[in-house]
């Protein structure tokens, strides 16, 4: 929406950060300026309610900290030094750099590194493709965050559809495996409370007591990275004590003779050496979820950040099949509703693959950056990196390694960005982004 100046006008939006909530927001605009931002009251999710880092947003949008030109680092990389230049500078000399890699060591030297700073259509996913695939650039895994947990839930699955966190007012059980609700996912907390209101039962299971575990009805601490074996555990129990949904597994699953032969090894005194349980706790709380229906299963991706991430979520998603879970409402695995928007929203229309044009470029892990940036056995070598929608010195692993990399002198980075963070000063180029 255009307002003009010389207007007050009241702006409606949703919040584009990383985070499962997609708030609405109300922004009113005086004189060509946001002069007040709240939250929308009748939101069917947030209910006007905005998290801290939202409510003062405009304090970002009108930081005097922002980059607002684009500018040439003038010192050495890291230092954070640049001089203005025109947007015709910047881009001519990006383009110049960009065709010097290409032509030194082929398109694939051209590195694309983005995530979810900001999550719309456009910034995380649709217009950078069309780009890059045209360009023949290197692929980009995006799995620092979630992809690990999707991929181990369409493993059991088949897809990554789950139960609809709003269902949840409908459950009778409610396990929070892994996620810290009240802090990190608040909007859900109200959906909660009403189904404890109505008689449901709040189990929080995560190695640290949160203030989501201190609000529970039971807290079950496993040591970290042992989740796995509980679960195999609580099949144990389910399938030796007969309660498994015997009609739900043989109608709608395969390998159910192979899993119990499996789990069969994994007794609950086995299990609780584990994870560092009283083995009352871990029989107990499957005769929970065996018993009490609908039982849901609530997770985001705290879980992933260990070894064998992923087959924590493709054990996970097993629970709710052998009670049944998916039959009844409220009952079954919330992780995410992601897998929603990919069947809705044509994906590859936005990014066009069919640019690439029979090329097959290499993928590169955005986990490994450090690595790929620093190995000289690396074919062809990265010789350009564009970064946006991503601060990679801060999120990716091995920061220091990652630094080493951005440091390299015959790297051209360019780093599409808000503010000077710890990666755009080791960038050639900076360019000024929105904010929305």
């Amino acid at each position: 929406m255009t307002v003009p100046d010389e207007m007050t006008a009241t702006v409606h939006g949703t919040c584009h950060h990383d985070c499962p909530d997609s708030c609405g927001w109300v922004v009113t605009v005086e004189e060509g300026v946001a002069v007040k931002l709240r939250g929308r009251a009748d939101h069917p999710y947030s209910y006007g309610e905005l998290c801290p880092k939202v409510n003062r947003f405009l304090d970002r949008v009108y930081s005097p900290d922002r980059v607002l030109t684009p500018m040439r680092r003038i010192g050495a990389k890291g230092e954070g030094l640049f001089e203005p230049v025109s947007w015709s500078e910047a881009l001519a000399e990006i383009a110049g750099r960009l065709h010097a890699a290409i032509d030194a060591h082929g398109s694939e030297s051209v590195l694309p590194f983005s995530d979810a700073g900001n999550q719309s259509l456009l910034s995380m996913m649709g217009m950078d493709g069309r780009f890059f695939h045209h360009m023949g650039a290197s692929l980009l895994e995006r799995a620092i965050c979630g992809p690990t947990a999707g991929h181990g839930v369409r493993m059991t699955n088949g897809s990554g559809m789950g139960l609809d966190a709003l269902e949840l007012v409908h459950s009778k059980l409610i396990i929070l495996w892994a996620t810290n609700t009240r802090l990190t996912n608040r909007h859900l907390w109200p959906t909660i409370e009403a189904a404890r209101r109505d008689g449901a039962r709040l189990v929080v299971i995560d190695p640290i007591r949160t203030l989501t575990a201190e609000a529970a009805d039971e807290f079950i601490q496993p040591l970290p990275g042992t989740d796995v074996a509980l679960m195999l555990a609580m099949m144990h129990v389910l399938i030796r004590d007969g309660l498994i949904d015997r009609q739900w597994v043989d109608r709608h699953t395969i390998g159910h003779d192979d899993l119990a032969a499996h789990v069969s090894e994994w007794t609950p005194d086995r299990a609780a050496a584990v994870c560092g349980l009283d083995v009352g706790v871990v029989e107990h709380l499957a005769h929970e979820y065996g018993t009490i229906r609908p039982a849901a299963i609530r997770t985001l991706i705290g879980g992933e950040h260990h070894e064998n991430g992923a087959m924590l979520y493709r054990t996970m998603a097993v629970l709710p099949a052998l009670v049944g879970a998916w039959g009844d409402r409220g009952g079954g695995l919330s992780r995410s509703v992601g897998a929603y928007h990919d069947a809705l929203v044509d994906g590859q229309a936005l990014s066009r693959p069919d640019l690439l044009a029979g090329r097959r470029p290499r993928t590169i892990n955005m986990s490994r950056l450090g690595e790929v940036l620093t190995d000289p056995a690396m074919a062809p070598p990265v010789g350009a990196l564009v970064v946006w929608n991503c601060n990679p010195l801060v999120i990716v692993p091995n920061a220091e390694v990652v630094r080493a990399g951005l440091a390299r002198d015959d790297l051209f980075t360019v780093v599409h960005e808000q503010f000077l963070t710890d990666t755009a000063r080791y960038a050639d180029i900076v360019l000024p982004a929105t904010t929305q």
